[in-house]
């Protein structure tokens, strides 16, 4: 399916995979950090859940970023909440984003997405600037959404009316492009408005187009124009879409009309479209009788190529390179080419995942071994080991600048790594 920002919602949960362990190999190719323990953490933040409303004890993690300019590490969370109402049949959340202080684990504010008798939230998802603005996109009970913009101080910078469900992207120079649409028509069409907003929120061009959104990013929007496709009660979109790239001046660039073979749906896992920094853009379809491949769109919009990968294969994005993990061997690929692989042997994992850092590293985490990697190299730039204060892997954290900061139950840890020196 199409990685739109509903289905992803940072999921900064690692996979639990086999209890073997993940080995280095190929040092002869690739530089090897030394190995490390996980050190007992610098911090433990107090709890996190909300105590405001009558939610139930499950917190629920959107999104951890941590931003050193500021000595600031942001978590949105989420806590289920009892419902009183049967207005919607849609499950209701209390939300909020806590700011806390990256260097002593105090909270400095928190801010909750509700007021004493209002709605709740339904859908909520956030995003974040390098300087530490905070954007937070929230559908709540009563159908009302709005966009909230944040500064490091907790003060709102701004907030939008939302006029339809919508997806969000930040884009070049901190702009932010929201795309709301009503859904198909009666016919399987769907129109889409595209609203483009600075960091101030003034809004700089807006524009209603044919089609869903499916990413946007840097400089680049894609679009899928094709009709939707009833199934019973529900509209689908189309298997093999006709999809239109944009630039953010909202001109259209260019159209591809995947084949009738071809389905752009299920299969792997990973980013199934993704826009690289130059704007260039591969997004991955399984063509009948000939399997799975990505196809490259180049920073013009145009088809460059296309690359067989297996079925099974886990993609993931950096900066203007991309890795293709299948079984134990992790490749290296520009929109140019394959650049280096790497063999992790022993065993095949029993699930495979490929995180990217917020620095925009590579990362994999395994039952009892993690790796940050180099995205032009695949060197390593860490690896760790779980330990006393740190027994398993499996927990919803964020790594930047040698930095771990890593969820246990509703609190969360500090774990700074020994300095790296691949940077």
């Amino acid at each position: 399916m199409y990685p739109t920002n509903k289905q992803k919602t940072t999921t900064w949960a690692v996979l639990l995979l086999s209890s073997m362990l993940f080995l280095n190999m190929n040092t002869a190719a690739h530089a090897a950090a030394a190995t490390e323990s996980l050190p007992k953490p610098a911090w433990t933040s107090s709890s996190l859940m909300l105590t405001e409303a009558n939610t139930e004890k499950d917190v629920m993690i959107q999104n951890i970023y941590t931003v050193p300019s500021k000595n600031l590490v942001y978590v949105h969370s989420s806590q289920p909440v009892i419902k009183t109402s049967s207005k919607t049949t849609l499950d209701w959340k209390l939300d909020s984003l806590q700011a806390i202080d990256a260097k002593t684990g105090q909270v400095k504010w928190s801010t909750i997405f509700h007021e004493k008798s209002g709605p709740y939230t339904t859908y909520s998802n956030s995003w974040y600037t390098n300087n530490g603005t905070a954007y937070v996109y929230m559908e709540y009970s009563d159908k009302s959404k709005k966009l909230y913009s944040f500064n490091t101080s907790g003060k709102t910078n701004w907030v939008k009316n939302i006029n339809a469900s919508a997806t969000v992207s930040l884009m070049n120079n901190d702009n932010v492009l929201v795309a709301s649409s009503q859904g198909a028509q009666a016919n399987g069409s769907v129109r889409s408005t595209l609203s483009l907003y600075d960091k101030k929120g003034k809004l700089l061009s807006e524009k209603t187009i044919a089609g869903t959104v499916l990413e946007a990013g840097h400089d680049r929007i894609v679009v899928d124009a094709s009709k939707q496709v009833k199934s019973g009660s529900l509209w689908q979109p189309a298997a093999n879409p006709k999809i239109e790239i944009y630039d953010t001046s909202f001109t259209r660039l260019s159209f591809y009309q995947f084949p009738a073979n071809a389905s752009t749906q299920g299969d792997g896992g990973g980013e199934s479209l993704a826009i690289l920094d130059d704007g260039s853009i591969i997004m991955r379809a399984n063509f009948e009788g000939t399997g799975n491949r990505l196809m490259g769109f180049g920073p013009d919009g145009k088809l460059a190529w296309g690359r067989a990968i297996a079925g099974n294969a886990f993609i993931q994005t950096s900066g203007n390179s991309y890795t293709v993990l299948t079984g134990p061997k992790l490749e290296l690929y520009t929109m140019n080419g394959k650049v280096t692989e790497r063999l992790f042997q022993d065993a095949k994992p029993v699930l495979m995942n490929v995180d990217r850092t917020q620095d925009g590293q590579y990362q994999l985490n395994f039952a009892k071994t993690g790796y940050i990697l180099d995205p032009q190299t695949l060197e390593d730039v860490h690896v760790y080991t779980v330990s006393t204060a740190v027994p398993s892997l499996d927990r919803v954290s964020a790594y930047a600048n040698d930095v771990i900061y890593s969820m246990k139950d509703d609190a969360l840890s500090k774990y700074a790594l020994k300095p790296s020196t691949a940077k």
